[in-house]
């Protein structure tokens, strides 16, 4: 009876978010709570494996969070120290290794924790175990998580919503080596950090390539492609965009089709980029627009790691002549605590904005107290200041949750304008009604205005750091024992 170890180590890292992240910020699970009900990528492949009467399931170790800032080395230290140890509690007799894992992580010293867990774990495991694991798209592939590993199987849409598919597909492809396939990688790295709605599966250039991939898959002879597009806000030394096939013993069909991808992937590079708004242009266009239109401020997305505290948008309404209603989110523990004290129904001026983030200054606003509300353990106001209805909430995770408007009694259908703190969201959210979705133009952690952010870690050059630069995709074949 194969043993499968199953093992999570999950964080995408915002190196310009100015809070760093401790262990405390992450979820740690242990044993068979690792695989709890759900729908996640972990589930996908445990229920995968589930299917068959001859594979032993051995749940280790999860310590996993959202986005955040660069992990400390105290925490990155116990994390992989933890997960390390009880990999290797339960390596006697293991025939596999499934890893859940982002590629997107990033410490203080260690730039590169995904490809040391994986070192790590290949030397635990010895070099025929063979070790699969799972990938969100925004992330890089090292060439140390390359060496060390057997397949990956990477997230196929954005916005995301084939986390469980993602983890089948991963269980899929390790029992398949188990049962003999000899995997073949094939890998390309373009130089490359690109943003903007391009990305979009459902309607970007980004999606044809998925699309191929996906056709791909359906051979027998492949066991698995993907393309990960990199994560500009991470700071590290192989930042970029990566194709990576996966064959069932096939190094040419790898190779061709790696190196095909790559290549129109570079060729694309422009287009790949961010259409970008000053708030000042997109507050005239919306004065124009016949229904509700969306402000993407993606560079305080915590979607992507930023704190949620940016105020830019909402100066410029506020100094705008714009009569229509905005609907703005922001994270401000201060604020809502004040608003807790002074009660519903109550005038009060607070400082909002900046919180957590030294590059906006607060701005004194006088709002009324609309609505006080908890969502789980996160307490919520709802604020009024003239046309404005401002929604604070003391975490910024939960400013990606266009649902709690709905429960807050503020339902996003009538507003005129709606910010949202995310650069990109499902279809339903926002984009199958609004009318206009404009990415605007202001500072943040997560600027999709990469140039702005102060990379000092990639490798250089790389578009659209150096615009002019010229480059030749190269393939890379990575093939390991065979058990």
């Amino acid at each position: 009876m194969p043993k499968i170890i199953v093992a999570h180590y999950f964080q995408e890292t915002n190196s310009f978010h100015p809070n760093p992240t401790a262990y405390e910020d992450f979820g740690v699970t242990r044993g068979e709570d690792l695989i709890s009900d759900g729908r996640g990528v972990v589930n996908g492949a445990v229920d995968q494996f589930a299917k068959r009467s001859d594979v032993e399931i051995v749940p280790t170790y999860g310590a996993g969070m959202g986005a955040g800032g660069t992990i400390t080395h105290e925490c990155f230290e116990q994390i992989s120290s933890e997960c390390l140890e009880a990999i290797q509690q339960n390596s006697a007799g293991a025939d596999a290794l499934y890893f859940s894992m982002h590629g997107a992580m990033a410490a203080d010293i260690e730039k590169d924790p995904e490809g040391y867990m994986l070192q790590e774990a290949r030397n635990i495991l010895g070099p025929d175990v063979p070790i699969v694991i799972s990938l969100d798209m925004h992330g890089t592939v090292t060439r140390r998580m390359l060496r060390n590993m057997q397949g990956a199987s990477i997230l196929h849409t954005y916005p995301h919503i084939d986390w469980y598919e993602t983890g089948e597909r991963a269980a899929t492809m390790l029992l398949s080596i188990l049962d003999g396939a000899k995997p073949v990688i094939a890998s390309v790295y373009t130089p490359t950090m690109v943003r903007g709605d391009e990305l979009k599966t459902a309607t970007g250039v980004h999606g044809t390539f998925i699309r191929h991939l996906e056709r791909l898959e359906e051979r027998d002879d492949v066991l698995a492609g993907g393309i990960m597009l990199g994560h500009p806000p991470t700071d590290c030394p192989e930042q970029g965009s990566r194709i990576i096939i996966v064959t069932d013993n096939n190094r040419e069909l790898a190779e061709r089709e790696a190196l095909r991808i790559g290549q129109n992937f570079w060729d694309m590079r422009e287009r790949m980029q961010c259409v970008l708004y000053s708030v000042e242009e997109a507050i005239e266009n919306a004065k124009k627009a016949n229904g509700s239109v969306v402000f993407s401020d993606a560079a305080d997305a915590t979607s992507s790691g930023s704190p949620g505290t940016s105020n830019d948008i909402l100066k410029g309404f506020l100094k705008s002549d714009y009569t229509g209603r905005v609907l703005f989110p922001i994270r401000d523990e201060p604020a809502v605590k004040r608003a807790m004290e002074a009660g519903i129904g109550s005038t009060i001026t607070v400082p909002l904005g900046g919180t957590k983030d030294s590059r906006f200054t607060p701005i004194e606003v006088e709002v009324t107290v609309e609505v006080l509300s908890l969502r789980g353990d996160v307490p919520i106001a709802v604020l009024r200041a003239g046309n404005i209805t401002i929604v604070a909430a003391t975490q910024g995770g939960i400013l990606c949750d266009r649902w709690m408007y709905t429960e807050l009694g503020q339902e996003p259908k009538t507003f005129d304008v709606i910010i949202q703190k995310l650069p990109h969201t499902p279809l339903e959210y926002y984009d199958e009604w609004a009318v206009r979705n404009m990415t605007i133009d202001v500072p943040g952690a997560a600027s999709p205005n990469i140039k702005t952010l102060g990379h000092e870690i990639v490798p250089r050059p790389i578009y659209p750091l150096d615009e002019d630069m010229t480059f030749t995709p190269e393939v890379e074949v990575f093939e390991q024992a065979e058990k």
